[in-house]
């Protein structure tokens, strides 16, 4: 059994909690790194690739654990939040094909909203908004925040939805990539579904002959640099300070770390 399960979508999502990770970390298997925290509590960071249905295999698939962490980027959807910023999720929205909400799942906020504050984080509480897709545009954005949502993502609602079947804690962390009123102007294809990193000669070869798209994707590089460095820097105080206590309100003895055999 682990103590904290952290689930991310990205490569550079994973890259800024594992750096965090005090001591070894150590991989274990495809896609899964394992280390403890500060506090000596047991962990287990999960790379699922992009999209709700990888998220929830993953998710499914994964061996005991305490509490589910769902971390990684999102994009705006008020306009007050700027690239960079911190939200944790008080409630997650599975929006459904048709953009209506299909499922609500209740997330553990307060012990992590609290923490942060008393270490000098400003991160704001609300609810997450959890789409099939990519919304590439400012009238999409707009459609998925009409239930009061301030960010979305694409993976919190099938960790989420793990988490209440197991009957443990979910919590949500987001830190934002793109603001409200941006569109994310990259090809289709440029982007590994499966690892989130980049194809880089894909990339080369369809940026080439679109031009008009080179500004935008210069500035959201810079945005992924930001939201990068601010997340790391949480996730580091977390994970090395701030422990399962910081997470949930209270700390747990060390649970036993598992292996491969497990199911990890």
């Amino acid at each position: 059994m682990f103590d904290l399960a952290i689930f991310t979508a990205l490569g550079w999502e994973r890259r800024a909690v594992t750096a965090g990770l005090p001591g070894e970390v150590a991989g274990a298997g495809p896609g899964t790194w394992v280390g403890r925290l500060g506090d000596g509590a047991s962990c287990v960071v999960v790379q699922t690739g992009m999209g709700r249905e990888r998220a929830r295999t993953a998710a499914a698939a994964l061996s005991p654990a305490r509490v589910f962490l769902a971390c990684g980027c999102a994009g705006g959807l008020v306009d007050w939040l700027q690239a960079g910023d911190l939200v944790v999720a008080d409630r997650v929205d599975a929006v459904a094909a048709d953009g209506g909400v299909s499922d609500r799942v209740g997330a553990h906020g307060l012990a992590l909203v609290g923490w942060a504050a008393s270490r000098g984080f400003r991160v704001h509480q609300g609810a997450v908004a959890s789409t099939l897709g990519v919304l590439a545009t400012r009238a999409a954005k707009a459609a998925a925040g009409a239930a009061g949502a301030l960010v979305v993502e694409m993976e919190s609602a099938a960790v989420a939805a793990e988490a209440r079947g197991r009957g443990i804690p979910f919590v949500g962390l987001r830190v934002v990539l793109d603001h409200a009123a941006q569109g994310l102007p990259p090809p289709r294809g440029v982007v590994d579904e499966r690892t989130g990193e980049l194809r880089a000669g894909r990339a080369v070869a369809r940026l080439s002959i679109r031009p008009w798209l080179w500004p935008a994707l210069g500035r959201l590089a810079r945005q992924q640099q930001v939201a990068a460095r601010k997340l790391g820097a949480f996730m580091a105080a977390l994970l090395r300070e701030g422990g399962m206590e910081a997470v949930v309100g209270r700390a747990f003895p060390a649970a036993a770390a598992g292996g491969a055999e497990e199911g990890v």
